[in-house]
């Protein structure tokens, strides 16, 4: 028999305990989601894989999702939390950031109700994805609220390990009360934006020749700069001339200030110390304002 006192404190954390949702956007790199979704699986109640229903990404090039990667979703769905939503997130006549933006509204719509919409891409890997969600069950705004959390970007895999973008000055948004999207993920306009260390690992670029390609072509911000010149550029660097790489970030160069390499596999330096290290160094605000700023001019001209 439990004691009426104990009873009660559950009940009491029940209660304050938040509802938390997390949704993906699943397109031509979903096998990366194979190693995202491990590390936020246990952490959350339900998850929703946005999918368009006629495969097309947000350039309307066609893309192919293979038999395997559902069987390994219903294999690893071992509790039944993941709802599949399909529908039509291509519209001709709007750009790649358009359909971007009103997909991920789209998405949080068919999440319901809840306390916190988590919005994750495939190729986004949390360090420590249960702290973050410690965090939000422990913090109760009363404004409509975005979350930013510190992004650590991959730029290149190497025979032995990866060269990552060397300080987290990059924030992006992952967690609202408020899913009002006007940019993105981002809402800049009405939400308090709030910024925390959590560290978020963004396998943006250490992708294969091909991958580059594909993700060039189709990218929400592909027509904000030369992609042949970037991709060029990428394909040229290695272990012998990494550290040559200064301010390079295709937009906003000063976000990207150097690279560093990592040994390991992903698993391993996921886990590392040395990747946590990486967010002991301060965030320059200004230039995250100024990067959205510059994207946010550069769209209102579509």
């Amino acid at each position: 028999m439990y004691s009426p006192c104990l009873i009660s404190k559950v009940k009491i954390r029940n209660v304050l305990m938040s509802i938390i949702k997390v949704g993906y956007l699943i397109s031509y790199d979903y096998e990366f989601v194979k190693t995202s979704l491990p590390r936020v699986y246990d952490h959350v109640g339900e998850i929703f894989f946005a999918v368009d229903v006629d495969g097309k990404t947000w350039s309307g090039q066609n893309f192919h999702i293979n038999d395997e990667f559902w069987e390994w979703v219903k294999t690893f769905d071992t509790e039944n939390k993941i709802t599949i939503y399909k529908d039509k997130f291509f519209v001709d006549g709007l750009s790649a950031m358009e359909c971007d933006t009103r997909e991920r509204n789209m998405l949080s719509k068919q999440m319901g109700s809840c306390d916190w919409y988590i919005q994750i891409d495939s190729d986004e890997y949390f360090v420590d994805f249960n702290v973050f969600i410690q965090k939000l069950n422990n913090y109760k705004p009363t404004q409509p609220t975005t979350i930013y959390c510190r992004v650590a970007t991959l730029f290149k895999q190497l025979p032995s390990g990866y060269l990552i973008i060397g300080e987290a000055i990059e924030q992006l948004s992952f967690a609202t009360n408020n899913p009002v999207y006007n940019l993105a993920r981002n809402n800049t306009t009405g939400n308090k934006q709030v910024e925390w260390n959590d560290l978020v690992l963004h396998q943006s670029w250490a992708r294969t020749p091909e991958e580059i390609r594909l993700k060039l072509n189709n990218w929400s911000h592909k027509d904000d700069f030369n992609t042949t010149s970037f991709y060029n550029l990428w394909n040229a660097i290695d272990e012998f001339n990494y550290y040559c790489l200064t301010n390079f970030h295709p937009l906003n160069p000063a976000t990207w200030p150097k690279l560093i390499k990592i040994e390991g596999s992903m698993t391993e330096m996921l886990d590392s110390e040395e990747v946590r290290k990486i967010n002991d160094k301060p965030v320059p605000d200004k230039k995250r304002k100024k990067f959205f700023s510059r994207l946010w001019k550069r769209l209102k001209n579509f």
